[in-house]
């Protein structure tokens, strides 16, 4: 709170870190590693090897607290590849609600028994999320439950990610019922290719993207995709 935060958000059910198969296979590890297949990758793609040489190889500044001031990389892999306290429960939900007085989501929910538990014990609303299918692939597609979810919390926030690559995709989220939708990937694709300006154009992209769908659909604005009438339009 002396942080100024207004809002917490509790991820609650990656309790192990997920098998991700694509980074076996193409070698990503912390602490960055050099092999002869980095070595040449860098070798033909000379822009990005230089600014690594002057600015240093990447670090994860948002886990240096847990890892200690300073830490280096291996520090830093040694804390992310830790497994999560599978013990976490209901009542530990309920201590955190007293503990916070501030806005509580919690993150991860996948069907509208839990959303509807979560609520109850205090939590503004709910993140519908399967983490973008990072942890296991196999999990259903937020967008497939969000009705249910919805229809579950009796009004509390419901924001919902994982999968959305453009406009169209935030659109049908708002029709099911979500309060809004939050963006991973293309945010960090836009910054991984142009920093800060990057993302500012994937965004626009999105915004553009959700006025043509919504002229399309005949819709005046977002707050009126809620209404129900456009579900079936946009879908």
């Amino acid at each position: 709170m002396s942080a100024g935060y207004e809002a917490l958000v509790l991820t609650t059910d990656v309790t192990v870190n997920g098998r991700r198969e694509r980074d076996l296979r193409n070698g990503f590890a912390v602490p960055y590693r050099l092999t002869p297949r980095i070595v040449a990758d860098a070798a033909l793609h000379p822009a990005w090897t230089i600014r690594q040489c002057r600015h240093g190889l990447p670090t994860l500044p948002n886990v240096d607290g847990g890892a200690g001031a300073g830490a280096g990389a291996d520090a830093q892999a040694a804390l992310l590849q830790r497994r999560m306290d599978a013990s976490f429960s209901w009542d530990d939900l309920a201590a955190l609600r007293d503990m916070w007085p501030r806005k509580l989501y919690v993150k991860g929910i996948l069907n509208a028994r839990d959303a509807a538990r979560c609520v109850a014990l205090g939590a503004d609303g709910v993140i519908v999320s399967n983490h973008g299918g990072r942890q296991l692939a196999d999990l259903a597609a937020p967008v497939s439950v969000l009705p249910e979810v919805v229809a579950a919390v009796g009004g509390a926030q419901t924001l919902v990610d994982s999968g959305f690559r453009n406009g169209r995709d935030v659109v049908k989220a708002l029709a099911l019922g979500a309060h809004a939708v939050m963006l991973g990937r293309p945010l960090l694709y836009g910054l991984a290719a142009r920093g800060e300006a990057g993302v500012d154009e994937v965004l626009a992209m999105f915004v553009a993207d959700i006025d043509r769908t919504l002229a399309l659909l005949g819709c005046p604005d977002v707050v009126s995709l809620g209404q129900g009438r456009y579900i079936r339009n946009s879908l």
